[in-house]
C-alpha cells in the first residue's frame, strides 16, 4: 500500500492531543514522504503547528445545531480538496467520522465508539484498559506504523519563548529561576481539585524557608485577585497561549495540578510533573509517553496523587453516578479526598528526590 497523502482528525482535547504525538511521529517516521494534514479545534492549532509534522493543519467544525451542520460539510470540502488516501480519526466522536465520511476519504481509521462503525471501513476496538497514548497507536498500526519513533520537543518559536521572558522580568527573577508552575484550571469543574485548596497549597509554598517561586495559571474555575497574587510574590497568568505556556513549562522546574492538558505539556517541556487524579487514572491518561504499575517508582519524573475511588476511571456521569454526592463546591468524593497534605508531602518528596512507592496517597 503507497499512501501519498494522510490525513489525522486530532483528538477535541489537549491533553489527548499530546498523548496523540507518539502516533504522529511513527506514521510520519513509516510515511516520511507523504502529506501529512491535520484537523484540530481553531484554538489547538498553533499548538499542533509547533509538532513540526504537519504540511497543514485544517479548523475542526464547531457550533451546534444548524451552525455545526454547516461547519461539518464545509470541513468535509476542505478534506475532499486536500485528495487525501487515507484517514485517521483519532477524534472519538460521532462528527469526527462523519466529517471525514462526507469528504469522501476511501480509507477511513478510528476507534468504534459513539456507535460510528459504520462511518469507517477500519473500526478499532478501543483499549480502554490502556493508556490513551497506546489507545492511539493503535490506530497508527493499522497504516502500517508499528515502530516506536523518537518523540521531539515541541518546536516553540522565539515569540512564544518571549513571552515567558516577558514574565520573568515582571517579577524580577533571573533568567536561571526556575520557579513552579501550579495549574488549578480545567476544562470541567468536577474535574478539577477545589480552588481553595490550591490557594491553600501556593501560600503553603511559598511561605516558610523553603519558599518557592510560583506560577499560578489562574484560568476556570480557578479565580485569583490581583492582591493575593502580589502579596504572596505569585505570578498569576490567564492570557498564555498554549505554546506560550509551553514555553513557560520548559523554564520551570515542577508541574504540579490538575490532570488536563497543562500536565502533559510540562511532560513535553522535559520537566517532573505531581498530578492530582479523582475520576481518571495515571494508568490511562497519566502525562509522560509511558505508564505502568511502576509508574511511581523512584527514577520516574511523573508522580499522581490519588484517592484511587474504585470506581475510577469513570464515565463521568458526575452525580448521578457517584458513590457520594458532590462536596460544597461542586466536586465529587473522589477529588474531594484528596488533601492538600497528601499534594504537599508528594511535592517534597519529588523536590528532594526521595523515593515513592505508591500513586495512593489519601
Amino acid at each position: 500500500m503507497l499512501l501519498a497523502r494522510i490525513f489525522v482528525r486530532l483528538p477535541n482535547w489537549v491533553g489527548d492531543i499530546m498523548m496523540a504525538r507518539p502516533a504522529l511521529h511513527a506514521l510520519r517516521a513509516h510515511w516520511p514522504g507523504a502529506r501529512l494534514v491535520g484537523m484540530s479545534r481553531a484554538g489547538h492549532r498553533p499548538l499542533v503547528e509547533r509538532f513540526g509534522l504537519f504540511d497543514d493543519v485544517l479548523a475542526a467544525p464547531e457550533g451546534v445545531g444548524l451552525v455545526q451542520v454547516a461547519a461539518v460539510w464545509s470541513a468535509a470540502c476542505k478534506v475532499r480538496e486536500q485528495r487525501p488516501d487515507a484517514a485517521i480519526v483519532m477524534a472519538t466522536s460521532f462528527e469526527a467520522a462523519l466529517t471525514t465520511w462526507l469528504a469522501g476519504v476511501g480509507i477511513r481509521i478510528g476507534h468504534d465508539t459513539d456507535r460510528r462503525a459504520p462511518l469507517l471501513t477500519g473500526a478499532v476496538r478501543l483499549r480502554v484498559e490502556a493508556h490513551r497514548a497506546d489507545a492511539l497507536r493503535d490506530l497508527a498500526r493499522v497504516l502500517g506504523a508499528d515502530a516506536e519513533a523518537t518523540v521531539p520537543p515541541l518546536a516553540l518559536t522565539a515569540a512564544d519563548r518571549a513571552y515567558a521572558a516577558r514574565l520573568f522580568h515582571t517579577m524580577s527573577w533571573a533568567d536561571e529561576a526556575r520557579p513552579i508552575l501550579l495549574n488549578p484550571a480545567a476544562a470541567k469543574t468536577p474535574r478539577a481539585w477545589s480552588s481553595d485548596r490550591f490557594r491553600v497549597l501556593a501560600e503553603q509554598l511559598t511561605t516558610g524557608t523553603d519558599a518557592q517561586r510560583l506560577i499560578m495559571h489562574a484560568r476556570a474555575p480557578f479565580v485569583a485577585s490581583t492582591e493575593w497574587g502580589r502579596v504572596h510574590g505569585i505570578a498569576l497568568v490567564d492570557d498564555a497561549s498554549l505554546p506560550e505556556l509551553a514555553a513557560l513549562l520548559e523554564r520551570c522546574a515542577l508541574y504540579i495540578g490538575n490532570d488536563s492538558g497543562p500536565a502533559h505539556l510540562a511532560a513535553a517541556a522535559g520537566i517532573p510533573t505531581v498530578t492530582i487524579f479523582g475520576p481518571s487514572t495515571p494508568g490511562r491518561t497519566g502525562p509522560g509517553v509511558r505508564w505502568s504499575a511502576t509508574a511511581s517508582a523512584a527514577h520516574d519524573p511523573h508522580q499522581a496523587v490519588s484517592a484511587s475511588f474504585a470506581c475510577s476511571p469513570c464515565r463521568e456521569r458526575f452525580f448521578d453516578e457517584c458513590p457520594a454526592p458532590p462536596s460544597v463546591d461542586g466536586r465529587p468524593p473522589c477529588l474531594d479526598a484528596v488533601t492538600v497534605d497528601a499534594v504537599v508531602a508528594r511535592v517534597d518528596q519529588v523536590l528532594a528526590g526521595r523515593s515513592v512507592t505508591s500513586v495512593t496517597d489519601c
